[in-house]
């Protein structure tokens, strides 16, 4: 057997490395294609009274690569006095022109609601996004903020204070609430992420936005899966 020379040895590291790129040239475009393909099919639908959760869902938006829509009220919910009409809308349940009140979600496989909580539910605009349209054969996410977390009160027992035990007992209904809306309107509920934002920074919640991101992803992947 010939031993190998250096000019030989030098060639078929040369031949291995342009394999590898070969490998690499192959194989990225298909890894890209199916994140693109995971996503293309996804529309985030928000509504936001503050700002707050369109920051929120504009930096998920940039990182997901959804289509992504913005829901329109004409009630001025601006201030405190609009702080207080929402509030009271949202907790008795009400409906408010919106637009679109009917979307185009024909194309999507995916969506995802983005909404503040007014009152314990989901606010007015996205409580009559629910009740204008049928999301059957839909599968979505739900994103919700608030100035506390909604889980808040749940490590407490049944031997803990009264008061404690009602929060408890009370948020638990209203995430019931919120799945609901999604189930009677004909989708497949696949997930909820919750920011808590008071005293948040924009720095700050979209750290969080980028958790909330990883969470999605996985959600899609899983439900897609399946």
């Amino acid at each position: 057997m010939r031993d190998i020379t250096p000019r030989q040895r030098k060639s078929n590291i040369l031949k291995k490395c342009m394999l590898l790129i070969l490998i690499a040239v192959l194989l990225i475009p298909s890894y890209v294609s199916s994140e693109e393909d995971l996503t293309s099919k996804t529309l985030l639908i928000y509504y936001s009274r503050t700002g707050i959760t369109k920051l929120i869902s504009e930096t998920l938006d940039k990182n997901i690569n959804t289509d992504l829509l913005e829901l329109q009220d004409p009630i001025d919910r601006s201030g405190t006095w609009g702080y207080m009409k929402s509030a009271y809308s949202a907790f008795r349940h009400q409906h408010a022109p919106i637009e679109p009140e009917q979307p185009d979600i024909s194309p999507y496989s995916h969506i995802i609601i983005a909404s503040p909580i007014w009152s314990w539910n989901l606010c007015t605009p996205i409580h009559t996004l629910f009740e204008k349209n049928r999301f059957d054969g839909k599968k979505l996410v739900l994103i919700t903020t608030a100035n506390i977390h909604i889980m808040k009160y749940e490590p407490f027992g049944d031997d803990a204070p009264f008061i404690k035990r009602f929060l408890r007992d009370y948020l638990r209904e209203k995430r019931e609430a919120a799945v609901s809306e999604v189930v009677n309107s004909g989708g497949e509920f696949i997930g909820h992420y919750h920011f808590e934002t008071k005293a948040k920074t924009n720095e700050e919640l979209i750290a969080e936005t980028m958790k909330c991101i990883d969470y999605v992803k996985e959600k899609i992947t899983e439900s897609t899966e399946t």
